[in-house]
């Protein structure tokens, strides 16, 4: 890899393929993505789904919304109906129409994290099942399979990178986010599964860079392999914004049952409250989805559209008075990345994965049309440039099934142009 990378993130682009889907026609997605200056996207490929233990495709599987009636005021779960997909199909589906649009492929899996909240009741109690000691290589092997599929097909080419999981150091298995309480011993043993991992398809696919994601820059170093090829971090410096109406929520210890712990932000909700047992039970005896993400549909599930204005107010409010912090927070990541860069995995190219803020309700617009937003984000496109990033996405909600695909996608077209060190002309208004 030597061309920069200018990422979109279409994490479950192949699951979305119902009536009117964003990603149905896909010639005209990837048309308006060069149109958008984005020359690579980053998707779920579906290891450990599209085949099962023998090898053998598993073909067409039926897929479920993560919270029935509850998940579509919340940005990039809108889309997510549910349906039945081959997911191998539309993969190389997908990768065809890459390659003739001359765009390159990142290949994740969010399995552990997210995608077992849609998939089918047998996949997901075989995954889930899996032995701990087990989950590297039976994912990585998967891995393997889905890219035997692809060079059988003369694709190999479109794969920029390959990596076994997502946020290896947030998923429960290993430790979850913010997690420093296992034993270092326990966290080598799995730093040793992922590098054997690792090997397997490094010597499998000589010709394809595999990569460690992680969450954070500041991740434990005695988790991370030490023969990745490529580091694809995470730098989510515009989250925090949103702590003016996620107000501490989130905590597995907040009842969300019991009105006086949301009562600070009562007048942003509806007045007739989905309440937020509902949201649990909608899942029925499917496994449960993370605590934070159930209190977080919450929230957005419960915001009220006439309080919205006041809302987006209060935001863009945080976001200018705290406008070089969120530039330092940036800019951090990225000198922090090199930092560890250099000193454990040195010469290996560095990728911004994701970025910005990420799941807030697709009915708020503020971002797109704040001048200061851009301001940050360009800012920090700047700094993943000059630090030497190999890619960089512009924001994680960047994508055709968000907002700002359509409304604003001469932003979108600016930022990458920053990146990739192309000219820019001044930067433009949203005159609102």
């Amino acid at each position: 890899m030597t061309d920069r990378l200018a990422i979109s993130f279409w994490i479950w682009a192949l699951l979305d393929t119902g009536t009117n889907g964003f990603f149905n026609d896909l010639d005209l997605r990837m048309t308006e993505l060069v149109e958008r200056g984005f020359n690579c996207i980053r998707i779920e490929a579906g290891a450990g789904i599209t085949h099962d233990a023998d090898g053998r495709p598993r073909g067409e599987l039926e897929f479920f919304p993560a919270l029935p009636g509850h998940c579509h005021f919340t940005r990039q779960m809108e889309h997510m109906t549910g349906g039945r997909v081959d997911l191998l199909r539309r993969l190389i589906e997908l990768c065809t129409v890459a390659k003739r649009h001359n765009i390159k492929v990142i290949l994740s899996s969010w399995y552990y994290l997210h995608t077992f909240w849609f998939t089918d009741r047998q996949v997901t109690a075989e995954l889930l099942g899996l032995p701990l000691e087990k989950r590297f290589m039976f994912f990585a092997r998967g891995l393997d399979l889905i890219l035997n599929e692809l060079k059988q097909r003369g694709l190999g080419n479109v794969i920029a990178a390959a990596e076994i999981f997502n946020e290896v150091d947030g998923m429960c298995f290993t430790g979850g986010y913010g997690d420093a309480k296992r034993p270092v011993g326990e966290l080598h043993r799995f730093r040793s599964q992922h590098e054997d991992a690792i090997e397997f398809l490094k010597a499998r696919h000589p010709d394809i860079p595999f990569a460690l994601d992680t969450y954070t820059p500041w991740t434990n170093l005695d988790f991370i392999p030490r023969n990745a090829q490529v580091w694809n971090v995470h730098s989510y410096y515009l989250w925090d914004v949103y702590g003016v109406f996620e107000s501490g929520l989130l905590g597995p210890d907040v009842d969300l049952n019991d009105p006086r712990r949301y009562a600070p932000i009562r007048l942003f909700l509806r007045r007739d409250l989905v309440p937020f047992q509902a949201l649990l039970d909608s899942r029925g005896d499917r496994p449960p989805m993370a605590a934070d993400w159930y209190r977080r549909i919450w929230l957005y599930r419960n915001l009220a559209p006439n309080a919205m204005p006041e809302l987006e107010r209060l935001l863009q409010e945080k976001l200018e008075q705290n406008l070089d912090h969120f530039k330092q927070k940036a800019t951090d990541a990225a000198a922090q990345a090199v930092k560890v860069r250099d000193a454990y995995l040195p010469g290996i190219p560095l990728i911004l994965g994701e970025g910005a803020s990420y799941c807030a309700d697709c009915r708020l617009r503020w971002e797109e049309r704040s001048d200061a937003y851009w301001e940050v984000v360009e800012h920090a496109a700047r700094a993943w440039r000059d630090h030497g990033f190999l890619g960089a996405v512009v924001r994680t909600n960047a994508g055709p099934e968000d907002p700002v695909w359509h409304e604003f996608p001469e932003r979108l077209k600016r930022v990458n142009d920053v990146f990739l060190g192309n000219p820019v002309e001044s930067a433009p208004s949203a005159g609102r």
